[in-house]
């Protein structure tokens, strides 16, 4: 059997018997859930995405993946800071790292402000025009939609709504796995999931080329660009997802090893899928691709892949929500009946939410567009530079005066750059969002009032 339990160590870095988690997760694992977590259904409306910005695309997805990379290596570095500073997180880490290093960075202010966006984020948003918002409340409706759709291949229909209470129920068993540490099995399979996925697309797409008409780009305007950047922002969100990774893994403090990977494989999916979509396609290519591809064995194979990550990464990104709730409630740390009972109410919590609103309200998506901004950029440069500050500034030092000692030049750029693209990101994403919050067509029926809601899509709106 295959063992993902050792690592090598550092030659350079002495590491501490203390400062090692036996059983956690090494960095090869860790890079595998934050590739499961991050890399899915955003991919699939990359190409549409370098179609609104032409070949500026390219650049933005690099500035974009160099950006978001650096922002989570600082976020792993405030986890890093907070265990040195203090040996409790170091001998019992924490169910809700993220939390503390917004309330030891930013107060209670930044505290507040993370439960609000985190738990908003997770819980709903939705998938309008290009752009991919993925939640708890999506990955469910999503899911249900692949699979209405290959049952329908098969004549076997059965509504979304239904769909979606079938998915919950099997999902819950899986949802009751403690900590990453205990379902890296789940992150390959989302991860291995995503990469044939990719594989298939490129090899049906360039076949397609041979058949079909070729159309010139779409003209490049700022709303297009706006658009475009909404959705690159969502591909490259999910850093909620990386305190609670780090904090399982046997060496927390090669975290920033664990990203880089991570980011790099990111790469490798998303460049081909963007690149070879946005040439074969040009301005016909659809807000998914998977619409401009014929309907044949490769198609619904894909189809069959995206559903299954979207399944396995339900578990790997509601994790963190799962165990703010069972600090709050004070569940024991071990698998026991009140975590069964409290995750599984979670779950079916978001299955009702994905009845009772199965295309999502245009409010959820306006104010969500800029939660992935808030998650990814904002806050872990402010968290970062509050806690470096706690822990070097010297006694009447200014606060600017320290942050120029004890901060590289190099990373106060960066650190700015990603705040400036963070405020970009936000306020773009709600603008290209702003439509569909005055457009009366977004807002349908719920499930229990009418079972076809989830198949009657809002106009302009898109299942991805």
């Amino acid at each position: 059997m295959m063992s993902f339990d050792n690592s090598f160590q550092d030659p350079i870095i002495p590491v501490e018997k203390s400062q090692i988690l036996h059983g956690g997760l090494t960095v090869f694992t860790a890079a595998i859930f934050i590739t499961g977590e991050m890399a899915g259904t955003g991919l699939l409306a990359l190409p549409k995405a370098m179609d609104q910005a032409g070949w500026y695309g390219l650049i933005s997805t690099f500035v974009l993946c160099i950006l978001s990379g650096y922002s989570g290596i600082k976020l792993g570095e405030c986890w890093t800071m907070l265990r040195e500073m203090n040996p409790v997180y170091s001998e019992e880490g924490s169910r809700s790292p993220f939390q503390v290093i917004a309330t030891e960075g930013a107060g209670r202010v930044g505290k507040y402000v993370l439960i609000f966006v985190i738990y908003f984020q997770l819980l709903g948003a939705r998938s309008i025009h290009q752009r991919c918002y993925q939640t708890g409340v999506v990955f469910l409706l999503l899911a249900a939609q692949n699979i209405q759709s290959l049952f329908d291949s098969i004549h076997a229909h059965l509504p979304v709504c239904v769909w979606i209470i079938i998915i919950a129920g099997l999902l819950l068993g899986p949802c009751w796995l403690g900590t990453p540490k205990d379902s890296w099995p789940i992150a390959i399979g989302a991860m291995v999931c995503t990469a044939i996925a990719c594989v298939f697309i490129t090899i049906s797409t360039l076949i397609h080329y041979r058949t079909i008409k070729h159309h010139d780009p779409s003209p490049i305007t700022f709303k297009s660009f706006s658009f475009s950047m909404g959705t690159m922002f969502f591909a490259w969100g999910g850093s909620a997802m990386f305190p609670t990774i780090q904090v399982d893994m046997r060496q927390p403090h090669r975290f920033h090893l664990a990203v880089i990977i991570a980011y790099s494989i990111l790469l490798v999916f998303y460049l081909p899928v963007s690149i070879i979509g946005y040439v074969v396609y040009g301005s016909h290519v659809q807000d998914n691709i998977l619409k401009n591809l014929p309907r044949n064995f490769l198609r619904y194979t894909v189809e069959i892949l995206i559903t299954g990550h979207l399944a396995m990464a339900f578990t790997i990104v509601l994790n963190p929500i799962f165990q703010g709730f069972e600090e709050l409630t004070r569940v024991p740390k071990h698998f026991c009946w009140q975590r069964a009972i409290l995750r599984s109410g979670i779950v079916l919590f978001l299955a009702f939410m994905a009845e009772s609103i199965p295309h999502f309200g245009a409010i959820l998506a306006f104010i969500g567009s800029s939660t992935v901004s808030i998650l990814g950029f904002i806050l872990p440069v402010i968290c970062f530079v509050m806690i470096k500050l706690q822990s070097t500034q010297l006694v009447h030092e200014k606060f600017v005066d320290t942050i120029f000692r004890v901060v590289p030049k190099l990373d106060i750029i960066l650190l700015l750059l990603a705040l400036f693209v963070g405020l970009y990101g936000a306020l773009a994403s709600s603008y290209s969002s702003f439509s569909d919050l005055v457009n009366p067509k977004s807002y349908v029926k719920p499930c229990w009032l009418n079972s076809t809601s989830a198949e009657e899509p809002p106009m302009n709106a898109s299942l991805f």
